[in-house]
C-alpha cells in the first residue's frame, strides 16, 4: 500500500489514523456523510494468506455476532488487492479497529495501542445509541475535550454549521454522480463473498430520523504523525562472543573454541551456538513480541512430531532495564502460556530467571541490553534426557551472549 488515501468505492477516506505493518486503520465517510472505520490490509499483509484468513474471519464475527458495544460490519471485500473491512464509526462503541488485534496471531498485545486509537476516534463526532432499557444518554456529539463554558458563545458559535444532510450532499458531491452505481456493486460484493456479511447486517444499521437535526462532527486535531502501533524495529544481531570455557548460569557450557553451529539469522538481538546445524522458524511477531524457534535441521519435521532438540524463543522489548523487571512477570506468564511450559522461577542474578523440569527442559527469562535497547528475552530449550548437557550449554551461551 502507498502513502496516497486508498480509493474505496462508496467511500472518501480523509485521515489516516495507524500505520501497522499488516494493515492500516482510516476515518472516512460514506457517500450519505456516515462516518466509518475502515481497515485496510497492507501490500505486505495482502500477500500472506493467513492474515487474509484472519481478517475474514475476525469480519464474520464483527458481522454476525457483534458484541453489545461493538459496531457490526457495514461492508467488506476479502477479494479487493488490498483487502478491507469498514465499520461505522459510532462514539462510545469499538469498530473496525478491533480487527487489528487477531491479525498477527499474538492475541492481546496491542491492547494499550488500540486504547490509544480509540481515543483518537472519540474526538469525532457521534452519539452512541441507547441501549433498551437503559436511561437516555447526554448528547456527545461533541466530545469532552472541547473545554466550553456552558454559557459563553463564540463568533464561531454564532456562524451557521453545515447540518448532516449537507455534509452528505458534500461527499455525494466529492464521490461523484456514480456513487449509487458503485454503493449497488459493492453490496454486491459484500453479499456474494464467503461469509455472507451483507445478509448479516442488512438490517442493523437504519436510518435515523433524527439525523438531521443531530449537531455536526467536531473536526478533530491532527493526529500526530507517530506510527501507534509500530511493530518492533528491525532487530540487529550482535556479533558472536566465542566460547572461553567460563562457567556459566546452569551445568555444561561449552569449553574454549569449540566447534558451534553459530545461530545468526534468527532476527534476535543475539547470536548463540547450537551443536549442530539448525533450522530457524519464524513464529510470529507484534508490537510487543517476537517468536521464534530452532531445531536441528536433520530433524526437522514441519508438523513438530520428529524435533526432538529444540529451543524456543520469545522477545520482548523495554524501556529501561527497571521496566524489563517490572514487565517481567506479566512477559513470563503470556510466552510461557503460549509454549506450554513452565515460567523461570528461580533467580540466578539480578537479571536472570531459570527453571528445570522434565522431560529434560530448561526455561530461562533474561534482561540485556543490546544496541542501546532493553530487552526481556524467554528461552525454553529441551529435549530427551540424554541430551541434557547440549541443553544446558545453549542456555549458558544465550545467557552469556547477553551479558
Amino acid at each position: 500500500m502507498s502513502d496516497s488515501t486508498p480509493a474505496i468505492p462508496g467511500y472518501q477516506l480523509d485521515q489516516r489514523i495507524l500505520q501497522h505493518p499488516l494493515a492500516e486503520l482510516w476515518h472516512g465517510r460514506s457517500f450519505t456523510g456516515m462516518e466509518v472505520v475502515a481497515l485496510i490490509l497492507s501490500d505486505d499483509g495482502a500477500r500472506n494468506q493467513t492474515v487474509v484468513d484472519r481478517l475474514a474471519g475476525a469480519s464474520r464475527t464483527a458481522a454476525l455476532t457483534p458484541g453489545q458495544q461493538e459496531t457490526p460490519l457495514w461492508a467488506a471485500n476479502f477479494n479487493a488487492g488490498n483487502p478491507y473491512a469498514i465499520t461505522q464509526l459510532v462514539h462510545g462503541q469499538t469498530g473496525a479497529e478491533r480487527l487489528i488485534d487477531p491479525l498477527d496471531g499474538v492475541l492481546g498485545n496491542d491492547e494499550d495501542s488500540l486504547r490509544a486509537v480509540r481515543d483518537q476516534l472519540s474526538r469525532f463526532g457521534g452519539v452512541a445509541p441507547t441501549l433498551p432499557g437503559a436511561a437516555p444518554q447526554q448528547d456527545q456529539s461533541i466530545p469532552s475535550y472541547v473545554d466550553r463554558p456552558a454559557a459563553a458563545t463564540t463568533e464561531q458559535d454564532n456562524e451557521p454549521q453545515p447540518s448532516r444532510i449537507e455534509i452528505a450532499r458534500q461527499y455525494r458531491r466529492k464521490i461523484g454522480p456514480w456513487a449509487y452505481a458503485v454503493v449497488a456493486v459493492v453490496v454486491l460484493i459484500v453479499f456474494t463473498i464467503a461469509y455472507s456479511v451483507g445478509t448479516a447486517i442488512g438490517g442493523a444499521v437504519k436510518d435515523d430520523p433524527s439525523e438531521a437535526a443531530a449537531k455536526p462532527a467536531v473536526s478533530p486535531e491532527a493526529y500526530p504523525p507517530t506510527v501507534l502501533i509500530p511493530a518492533i524495529n528491525r532487530v540487529t544481531t550482535a556479533p558472536y562472543k566465542r566460547p572461553d570455557g567460563s562457567a556459566g548460569v546452569f551445568g555444561a557450557t561449552y569449553p574454549a573454541g569449540a566447534d558451534v553451529q553459530v545461530v545468526e539469522n534468527a532476527e534476535l538481538p543475539f547470536a548463540f551456538g547450537w551443536p549442530r546445524p539448525p533450522q530457524v522458524s519464524f513464529l510470529g511477531e507484534s508490537s510487543q513480541l517476537i517468536l521464534r524457534k530452532v531445531v536441528t535441521a536433520a530433524d526437522y519435521d514441519p508438523s513438530g512430531a520428529g524435533n526432538s532438540f529444540k529451543a524456543q524463543f520469545a522477545l520482548h522489548p523495554c524501556a529501561s532495564l527497571a521496566k524489563c523487571v517490572a514487565d517481567r512477570p506479566a512477559f513470563d506468564q503470556q510466552w510461557t502460556k503460549i509454549y506450554k511450559t513452565t515460567a523461570p522461577a528461580t533467580a540466578k542474578d539480578a537479571r536472570t530467571w531459570l527453571s528445570v523440569s522434565k522431560p529434560y527442559t530448561i526455561t530461562m527469562t533474561r534482561a540485556f541490553q543490546s544496541g542501546g535497547q532493553w530487552w526481556l528475552v524467554g528461552v525454553m530449550v529441551y529435549g530427551q534426557q540424554v541430551e541434557a548437557p547440549d541443553i544446558q550449554r545453549v542456555v549458558n551461551d544465550i545467557w552469556r551472549q547477553t551479558s
